[in-house]
């Protein structure tokens, strides 16, 4: 009777306020940033906004479920939702495939409706669910010859067909798994080992595709390609500099103007830094370090090593993501083509963001 009158233990409120911050922040930016594109191709500033609105409606719906998921049940199928993630994958592989960049398909679209999505978006959250499992049931076992192939097994498996069409994603991947190895008590020849797989696999995604090897070259040489390779990350400069220490305000960017390519989606990061000036890039960046702080305390409490090995993985996927994307609008990578969580538009990747982050404060009830 006392199991049945007991209530449940609430979610770690921090973490909760940081996201439901980065969230809105988003959605403000994508409306704002997205103005010119909307009322180019569809007669309406708002477009992006409001498409970005429902996503986040449906976003708060899948973090609900997913906060209330048994962590039973997601272990149970999490070798189940890997696989179909990866029949997923191999779609991008054949005709049915659509929207074609640098000759690589990255979506799939629905039939009959104006949608598509990125499976490699959701790869992210089932690759660390099932790599969780994996390393809980091989935790004593982690010297062994045998769960060492197994693990670059499946680092390769969920790797590699993705870093084919998308290298930044597949990095994403490698690392939040890799992440997770470590702390699942990887041995020191086997860091070393997986860390010599990992660059000798990376050669060949670079050189095989030629503009890969641009971009690193542009980036590389920055007056050569300012242009051409560097156009992208020179607009994004002349915007974080233009927004100086307040910003020009909301809507006021001009940089977003077609200027800079993609400036609601890659290149969310420097419209912000025009329109809302140092004080705001350094709040978004605050934001994430929190949520980075936050979903790696979890981890730490976390006494089932499930629950732990997930909340790493999915901490450090959004972590490495946001990274990325903030290093590339500041011009310290090269362009990667990769969103910043929660804030740039997309609907594929806002769900399953939202919905990882469900998970960890699911976690967080029950540290």
């Amino acid at each position: 009777m006392k199991k049945l009158l007991r209530r449940p233990r609430s979610v770690d409120l921090n973490l909760l306020v940081i996201f439901i911050i980065l969230v809105g922040f988003g959605l403000i930016a994508v409306t704002s940033a997205a103005y010119p594109l909307g009322l180019k191709y569809h007669n309406d500033g708002f477009y992006f906004g409001k498409r970005q609105l429902i996503f986040c409606i449906l976003g708060i719906i899948a973090t609900i479920i997913a906060t209330n998921i048994p962590r039973k049940t997601l272990k149970k199928y999490s070798f189940h939702m890997y696989i179909f993630t990866l029949l997923l994958v191999a779609i991008l592989y054949t005709p049915l495939a659509a929207d074609e960049i640098y000759g690589q398909a990255r979506w799939i679209r629905l039939p009959g409706i104006n949608l598509s999505f990125q499976p490699s978006d959701l790869l992210k959250i089932t690759s660390v669910l099932f790599m969780a499992r994996v390393l809980e049931n091989n935790r004593l076992k982690m010297g062994k010859k045998e769960t060492f192939i197994s693990i670059v097994f499946i680092l390769v498996l969920s790797v590699l067909p993705i870093m084919i069409k998308d290298l930044s994603t597949g990095i994403v991947i490698g690392f939040s798994l890799f992440v997770m190895y470590v702390v699942a008590g990887i041995r020191m020849h086997q860091f070393i080992s997986l860390v010599f797989i990992g660059i000798a696999g990376m050669i060949p995604m670079i050189y095989l595709f030629w503009y890969r090897i641009k971009r690193i070259f542009g980036f590389l040489n920055p007056d050569s390609g300012a242009l051409n390779e560097n156009y992208q990350i020179t607009q994004s400069l002349y915007a974080i500099a233009m927004g100086g220490f307040g910003g020009v305000g909301l809507f006021h960017s001009r940089q977003k103007y077609l200027n800079i390519p993609s400036a609601h989606n890659d290149f969310i990061f420097p419209v912000i830094c025009e329109e809302f000036g140092l004080i705001g890039a350094l709040f978004l960046i605050i934001m994430f370090f929190l949520l980075i702080q936050r979903g790696l305390l979890i981890a730490q409490k976390s006494k089932n090593y499930y629950d732990k090995y997930v909340a790493v993985g999915i901490t450090s996927y959004i972590g490495i993501q946001a990274v990325f994307n903030i290093g590339v609008g500041c011009g310290l990578f090269p362009v990667t083509g990769i969103t910043l969580p929660f804030i740039s538009y997309g609907g594929t990747s806002l769900l399953i963001t939202m919905a990882s982050v469900g998970i960890l404060l699911g976690i967080s009830r029950r540290v």
